[in-house]
């Protein structure tokens, strides 16, 4: 019997260490409930990966299109950058998350669950306002 039980608890050690960091911790939020929410601070940036991306018409930072499968969540991403670059996620026909480049690190968008057509998109904001360019709908 401690035989039988020793080998199925080293089966289960066995298992979870072949698990993807992300997956052995459940993520903070999931689908709508991670609208407006930071994809750090819920885990849900371990299991993002890239959708769709875009460059500025004129040249510029790539802003990348990111989803969270553990979360069933979107954001956008763009990595260091001057600050004067602002870069949004969008919903169709509702809200967008903006937030500005850092020249430090990488920047994120909030979240939307993945419910709604989505979309990241970029600008070289100048105080005025500018062109935005951007992905395709999700």
């Amino acid at each position: 019997m401690l035989k039988h039980a020793l080998g199925a608890a080293v089966a289960g050690l066995v298992l979870v260490s072949l698990l993807p960091a992300g997956a052995a911790r459940a993520a903070g939020c999931s689908g709508s409930g991670c609208t407006g929410k930071d994809p750090g601070s819920t885990g849900c940036r371990s299991s993002a990966r890239t959708i769709d991306r875009v460059t500025p018409a004129g040249g510029g930072p790539e802003v990348e299109l990111q989803n969270s499968t553990g979360c069933s969540a979107a954001f956008a991403r763009i990595q260091a950058a001057n600050s004067n670059w602002r870069f949004k996620i969008q919903i169709r026909d509702g809200d967008s998350y903006l937030a500005n480049a850092s020249p430090d690190r990488q920047a994120y968008t909030a979240m939307v669950g993945n419910g709604n057509a989505y979309r990241a998109c970029v600008e070289q904001y100048d105080g005025a306002g500018g062109t935005w360019s951007c992905t395709g709908w999700h």
